[in-house]
């Protein structure tokens, strides 16, 4: 694996950026630098968060079948560039290939698990409340409402998993 020479960007409101500090990345198999990523400042750190609710009605308002389209196009280049993400995976973290190579896939599958149901959703649901005397009788009417930007944070061991957990429903 080759180690990156100049830091990895990070994207900010739609553009690449960097910011003032780096973050040497070391495998912890052998010490080596794996990487360099460029670390925000706290004023890029508030910007992605004013960004982010700049833009959370226009979102909210995407119609379904564009939503699906970009859920399908992340699960698609996922799985083009399923090796290099593993071998990325396993440098950073030190999982092993074989489990590194399932992350990706269950990562794939995520993003396409959510664009099926950014396509399937209709915007409301029935519920039973009769699980209980006091429901007999009693529907729930349920509906999705965009919560809006949201902070979610993904531990190390499956960091592109569990990410996946987090952003594909959201977009959903």
């Amino acid at each position: 694996m080759t180690t990156a020479t100049s830091p990895q960007a990070f994207w900010l409101a739609g553009r690449p950026a960097t910011g003032d500090d780096t973050l040497e990345v070391t495998s912890p198999w052998d010490g080596r630098t794996v990487g360099t990523a460029s670390v925000p400042t706290p004023e890029q750190t508030q910007e992605a968060v004013a960004a982010a609710a700049a833009v959370a009605d226009e979102f909210a308002a995407t119609p379904a079948y564009v939503r699906a389209a970009a859920l399908d196009h992340v699960w698609r280049r996922l799985g083009e560039r399923g090796e290099e993400i593993a071998r990325l995976i396993s440098a950073e973290n030190g999982k092993p290939m074989k489990w590194a190579r399932v992350e990706v896939a269950r990562c794939t599958s995520v993003f396409r698990w959510a664009a099926d149901e950014a396509r399937r959703f209709n915007g409301g649901t029935a519920q039973r409340l009769d699980a209980d005397a006091g429901g007999a009788g009693r529907l729930a009417l349920t509906r999705r409402i965009p919560y809006g930007p949201v902070l979610g944070i993904a531990p190390f061991n499956f960091p592109l998993n569990l990410c996946a957990h987090k952003v594909a429903p959201a977009l959903a």
